[in-house]
């Protein structure tokens, strides 16, 4: 029987999206790939533990055990991002994300050296910066520290507290060996200043950072498994095919074929917003621009965004028609989209949109958000890389993907979609044209089915280099599935 469960790895329809904000482990280093990893490769699911981003397979009570994957809710405040009109423009010292070139949608930029932040309680809080400042530790004059503002003081400091609790000295290279004042002090202002920025845009701040990264560096080196005491299963969840009906599947137990599923999520799609993940450039398929100006097809030419963009305002149209009773178009009714950059893909990214004319999107209906970068780090002891070119600046490299739900979160988009009456949120990658025929039936199963989160993905083959969505049973602890 010929299957369609269509893929796209990193398209997740979330049910009520409030429910998956758990920020304080929610990000990836930059040298490990913590959590779930997706891509247009395959994708993988870990179980709650520790050493993860809170990500685990569904302990749903209902009738039985439904959906693949399920955000797991967590007691934090909700909103708390800048602006209702979900984000504004976000004051940057650097030219990462150009806030310049508007083209008249909606930007919300920032970067690791951003001057203006957010503070959220994280449950993992960052450095406050309105306390007192510290005194001057040993490894550093006074006369070095007296040039240093008060945010730049305390994120030194915690670099300096972290190597004095564990004795390692990791981070030494930093603070350590400073030149009188009068040699470089330029050079002391700018490092302390980009590792306050770097404490603040990371849930939890650099130590938090830092001691997740060391604990994950160190499981590494041991060869340990965190899934030792776990079983893996196949999760439940839907089969679709093009049959009349999937009785003859034994796992699917005779649920809903595709043009039921289809169906039934048109019945949601008003109420829908979508997040297009486009953070990473072409350069792995030897193309020098961003993913997003790749053409689909040689017959039209028409570009990944270009065919993102017309599916919204299709689904939009068919919205507007469905909901208005005398068959005229409806046009209170609009789909947003947030396309999440990077440093490397924003200015063009934008470019591309203004050169195009949104592709035919209004402009307050196209938001941006850039993704933070986080330090890279340059050995197992998690110590902070230093530029190549310069020993008063850090390399940092961008977020990864998982920072979507962070940018969403503290860019106020959730409590606007929340005011709007929006219900379910589709996250498509930058480059699966394919993905966009299961948006609708994958809405329907969630729709259907009560689906907190649901995951897309094709079958693996035995042997392929690919992830697979798994649930995950603990050996011993079932609260730990």
């Amino acid at each position: 029987m010929m299957k369609q469960i269509v893929h796209s790895a990193l398209t997740i329809l979330v049910s009520f999206i409030l429910q998956f904000c758990d920020h304080g482990t929610a990000s990836a280093f930059a040298i490990i790939q913590n959590g779930v990893e997706f891509s247009n490769r395959g994708s993988s699911s870990n179980s709650n533990s520790d050493s993860n981003d809170a990500i685990h397979t569904n302990t749903n009570t209902n009738a039985r055990r439904q959906n693949i994957l399920h955000m797991t809710p967590q007691d934090i405040p909700r909103g708390g991002g800048r602006g209702g009109e979900g984000g504004g423009s976000l004051s940057s010292s650097t030219k990462e994300c150009d806030n310049s070139i508007n083209n008249g949608f909606t930007t919300s930029c920032s970067s690791s050296t951003s001057k203006t932040r957010t503070s959220m309680d994280l449950r993992a809080t960052t450095t406050d910066y309105t306390e007192a400042s510290p005194p001057p530790p040993e490894q550093i004059s006074s006369e070095n520290w007296s040039l240093l503002s008060e945010r730049g003081k305390k994120a030194l400091s915690t670099l300096i507290q972290l190597d004095d609790g564990d004795g390692s000295g990791a981070q030494e290279h930093v603070y350590g060996n400073w030149p009188e004042v009068g040699s470089d002090d330029d050079g002391k202002v700018q490092l302390t200043e980009q590792l306050a920025d770097l404490d603040t845009s990371y849930p939890g701040g650099l130590a938090a950072y830092i001691t997740k990264a060391k604990s994950l560096l160190k499981e590494s080196a041991e060869g340990s498994n965190p899934f030792a005491d776990y079983s893996a299963s196949i999760p439940s969840g839907e089969y679709l095919s093009y049959d009349d009906n999937n009785k003859d599947d034994d796992t699917n137990d005779g649920g809903m074929t595709f043009a039921q599923a289809e169906q039934k999520g048109i019945t949601g799609i008003a109420h829908v917003a979508f997040v297009l993940v486009a953070g990473g450039l072409g350069e792995r398929l030897g193309y020098s621009g961003i993913k997003l100006s790749l053409e689909t097809n040689l017959c039209t030419n028409t570009s990944y965004l270009e065919l993102y963009v017309k599916y919204i305002l299709a689904m939009q149209h068919m919205a507007r028609r469905q909901r208005s009773s005398d068959d005229t178009t409806d046009t209170e009714i609009t789909i947003p989209l947030v396309i999440m950059t990077s440093g490397d893909t924003d200015p063009m990214t934008r470019t591309l949109l203004a050169d195009n004319n949104n592709f035919g999107m209004a402009p307050d209906q196209i938001h941006i958000v850039c993704q933070d970068k986080v330090p890279a780090l340059r050995d197992s002891n998690a110590g902070l890389a230093l530029s190549s070119s310069s020993r008063w600046s850090v390399e940092t490299k961008p977020h990864g993907h998982g920072d979507v739900h962070h940018l969403l979160y503290r860019e106020g988009f959730i409590d606007r979609w929340e005011g709007e009456g929006r219900k379910h949120v589709v996250f498509l990658q930058d480059t699966n044209a394919l993905v966009i025929n299961s948006v609708l039936p994958t809405l329907g199963v969630s729709i259907g089915k009560g689906f907190h989160m649901n995951s897309i993905c094709i079958p693996r083959l035995a042997g392929e280099a690919a992830g697979a969505i798994t649930r995950l049973e603990h050996n011993t602890d079932p609260t730990k599935n």
